[in-house]
């Protein structure tokens, strides 16, 4: 699996100049300065002139928590903000906090006291850099975003786990659906989505030139849901 097996990058609102040097700090520290700078200068590379796609799964929130000996799926609290930034990465302790919110959860998966997957939740919007916009779930929905699964745990099934539990949190707060996005290319994080009950919802493809990024259409069984999901990104 991937390192994101969801969108990188992303938030209830859009980064500061401050949050995104306190992030990538933070991610050096905790995952290694060779690994973010090859993510920058991709990012930087794919700004400059790339074409992409964007899946977008979904399935029914309702269904049961599954159980494992081996590990434990639970909601992050304020108090999970050291050992998240620690172990995690993708956010510092301050940007953590700021991002828990009654509309905005993390869920992470753990063993023997160490976070082993994190995944963000949101059923108001998140902001996704890829497409500089934010990506807004229907009314009634939540969206999950920005997984993270440690490289010495993949293989074990951990991120559908976490997905399972994510949606049956999700049915227990009352959501309908829960959606994810993932590139189209990231056939990896793909099957390990497809694994935790989730079918294709609709393709998003668009393309950057020069840094701005250009919507090129809209594809696939939920097309007419993916043409809400751009109208609700252009309007919050």
């Amino acid at each position: 699996m991937s390192r994101s097996a969801s969108l990188r990058g992303v938030s209830a609102t859009r980064p500061s100049v401050r949050d995104s040097l306190s992030k990538t700090v933070t991610r050096a520290r905790t995952r290694g300065v060779v690994e973010v700078a090859t993510a920058l200068r991709t990012q930087a590379r794919q700004s400059l002139w790339s074409t992409n796609e964007l899946k977008l799964l979904v399935r029914d929130a309702p269904g049961p928590l599954q159980e494992r000996p081996d590990v434990r799926f639970r909601e992050a609290t304020a108090l999970d903000a050291r050992l998240y930034a620690d172990q995690i990465g993708t956010d510092s302790e301050r940007t953590f906090l700021a991002r828990l919110s009654d509309s905005t959860r993390c869920y992470v998966v753990e063993a023997e006291g160490g976070l082993l997957h994190a995944s963000w939740v949101t059923t108001l919007r998140a902001w996704t850099s890829e497409i500089q916009a934010f990506m807004a779930p229907p009314p009634g929905d939540a969206y999950v975003y920005e997984s993270f699964t440690r490289s010495d745990t993949r293989g074990r099934g951990i991120y559908p786990f976490a997905l399972n539990g994510i949606c049956a949190a999700l049915a227990a707060q009352g959501a309908g659906r829960a959606w994810v996005g993932v590139e189209a290319t990231n056939e990896p994080s793909v099957r390990a989505i497809g694994k935790a009950g989730f079918a294709e919802g609709f393709t998003l493809r668009f393309r950057r030139r020069l840094g701005v990024v250009q919507i090129r259409g809209v594809t696939g069984p939920l097309e007419e849901e993916g043409r809400g999901f751009l109208s609700r990104m252009a309007h919050r």
